[in-house]
């Protein structure tokens, strides 16, 4: 997906003209290749390193969070099944 995003936004003469260096559709794909395996292992990373409350709050809603907080908080409570 990277590369066909590279071929359709970065034109090869223009970016060579920015480096001052030719660029072909070979050097595109070394290009979309690192940003991809950057990417992964930033992700990675990242995510090794966020505690699980940091991951919840990033990915469910605030109603999420206030549903999950007051089912914590009530023991006597039981999720509905609706």
């Amino acid at each position: 997906m990277n590369l066909a995003w590279a071929f359709f936004v970065l034109d090869p003469d223009v970016m060579g003209g920015y480096l001052q260096n030719p660029i072909s559709h070979a050097d595109l794909f070394v290009l979309t290749w690192f940003v991809a395996s950057a990417a992964t292992l930033g992700g990675g990373l990242g995510s090794g390193l966020e505690s699980d409350e940091a991951i919840r709050a990033a990915a469910y809603s605030k109603r999420e969070q206030d549903r999950r907080d007051r089912l914590t908080h009530s023991p006597n409570s039981k999720p509905s099944t609706s």
